[in-house]
């Protein structure tokens, strides 16, 4: 079980892959999952916005959940987006990843309505109440549902399963506010904003980064890592910059911007040459074999170092 106390590290965000009929690949995940564990990232969480846990009927995503917690057991953390739309859908959601040995969850708070104050918190104590024996992560992500400011983390400090935050948003202030609490609190708060915050985050104290880079480039996400925990941070920046242009480059080519982020995101997975990540399911329109093959060219030739292992 993960905790306040054990959360930190590079935790990579790798996507789903499913068949061209939208069946989940479990040879394919369970590669994938092999993949970073051999690459040492620190976690893995699987199924939040790019792992496509919106497009799963619910029995898909119990077999996601099942999966991902046998490669894991005893390698490495395993955080499992167990979202829902209400208290219910994420207690239960919840409660079966506890079940199956999930190390946490990292979720959003419900969507679609937005809550107030005392309603977002009330429904975390009501989570974390009805599923004691596993890691609640907050994934605060106002794109997708509420932005959880500093006071709403301080209440929600009390809870004893809550571990810490991932922070998917570009309040700078907000995060260094965060930052600076967590080391009374000891919530771990960590930014997913890496392409431009990773060695700021560090040098702020963050314990680690969300990254969904170090699905695409496991081994250049940590030998980023490793360089900012030894304090190197001149080598840091100059491969966050390298990060930043190599990620960009990718996923600004002109034939990519008729996709969906998502799309994009897991296009770029399967150019890294590492991972399997298959097709998106609908409503999501995956990228073209023509195109793939385009991105898997450019990658070739411009990210070779960004791909190379250790």
């Amino acid at each position: 079980m993960l905790t306040r106390q054990t959360m930190g590290g590079l935790y990579a965000l790798p996507p789903t892959p499913f068949t061209k009929s939208g069946e989940f690949d479990e040879d394919a995940f369970r590669h994938n999952c092999r993949v970073l564990i051999a690459a040492k990232v620190d976690a893995i969480t699987i199924t939040g916005s790019n792992g496509e846990f919106h497009t799963m009927p619910w029995d898909m995503l119990k077999d996601v959940i099942r999966v991902f917690v046998e490669e894991c057991r005893g390698k490495v953390t395993a955080i499992a987006g167990c979202s829902g739309i209400h208290t219910e859908d994420a207690i239960m959601r919840t409660r079966y990843a506890m079940e199956q040995g999930a190390d946490a969850v990292m979720n959003v708070s419900p969507y679609y309505i937005g809550l107030t104050q005392p309603e977002l918190i009330a429904f975390w104590q009501d989570l974390a109440k009805a599923c004691p024996h596993i890691g609640i992560v907050i994934y605060n992500n106002p794109s997708t549902a509420q932005l959880h400011t500093l006071p709403i983390y301080r209440e929600l400090a009390k809870l004893p399963n809550l571990c810490g935050s991932k922070e998917g948003h570009n309040n700078f202030d907000l995060l260094t506010e965060l930052l600076r609490d967590g080391r009374q609190s000891g919530l771990a708060y960590m930014t997913a904003t890496e392409h431009t915050w990773f060695v700021p985050a560090m040098q702020l104290g963050s314990r680690g980064i969300f990254s969904m880079a170090a699905a695409v480039f496991p081994y250049h996400l940590k030998r980023l890592y490793r360089a900012c925990k030894e304090g190197r941070w001149e080598d840091a920046l100059a491969m966050q910059w390298r990060l930043s242009e190599g990620y960009h480059a990718m996923a600004g080519q002109p034939y990519m911007q008729q996709y969906n982020m998502m799309a994009r995101f897991k296009a770029m997975c399967t150019a890294g040459g590492l991972l399997r990540c298959g097709k998106s399911r609908k409503p999501l329109i995956s990228v073209t074999d023509e195109h793939q093959a385009m991105l898997n060219e450019f990658t070739r030739r411009n990210c070779a170092d960004l791909i190379a292992a250790d």
